[in-house]
């Protein structure tokens, strides 16, 4: 925010002194809103998407405020989650009664639930969960090779992925919040 006058110094410095005296009070204001709107993005992606666990949600969005730009900012990891997040497995039964897997149910969007047939996890590089996919006619030889030529683990929406498609509904409960700790702060 500059503050420039040609000519007008006693109104620059009348500028500079409310300024000053108005900029910890909109830096509350901002701390609070930016607090708020980051629980109102975790309670609105864990509400929308299929994440298992909310404290996942909660340990990849986070924010951030600086005090001399007067801003805060509201950021997620853009990593894409494994499926295994949002993932239940299927059983079937089998010829001698015995439970025999056939798939998974997978709920990327809350009460959503799409079933794959195909869909297997296995231990990865790292440990790491990974699901996969078998596509029709694949046997589990020509599964191999394609994966030796390259096929791709299955992965689901990031955090902040999920949070970039609700960010336009959350705006205004933000406003509304930052005005009414402005207000209160201002008195």
């Amino acid at each position: 925010m500059a503050l420039r006058s040609t000519g007008f110094d006693a109104v620059e410095r009348e500028l500079k002194r409310m300024r000053a005296a108005q900029s910890p009070t909109i830096a509350k204001a901002i701390d609070d809103a930016a607090k708020f709107g980051n629980q109102l993005a975790v309670d609105g992606v864990f509400n929308k998407y299929g994440f298992n666990s909310r404290s996942y949600v909660e340990q990849h969005l986070g924010y951030s405020i600086n005090p001399k730009t007067l801003t805060g900012t509201i950021y997620g990891r853009y990593r894409p989650s494994t499926l295994n997040r949002y993932a239940t497995p299927r059983y079937r039964t089998g010829k001698r009664g015995q439970q025999v897997a056939n798939g998974h149910t997978i709920r990327t969007i809350r009460n959503e639930p799409k079933w794959f047939r195909s869909t297997f996890q296995f231990l990865g590089k790292n440990g790491n969960q990974v699901m996969y996919m078998r596509l029709k006619g694949e046997t589990w030889r020509t599964f191999k090779e394609a994966k030796k030529a390259g096929v791709e683990a299955k992965y689901g929406p990031s955090v902040a992925g999920s949070f970039g498609y609700m960010r336009d509904d959350l705006e205004p409960p933000i406003i509304a919040h930052l005005r009414k700790k402005y207000g209160q702060y201002a008195k």
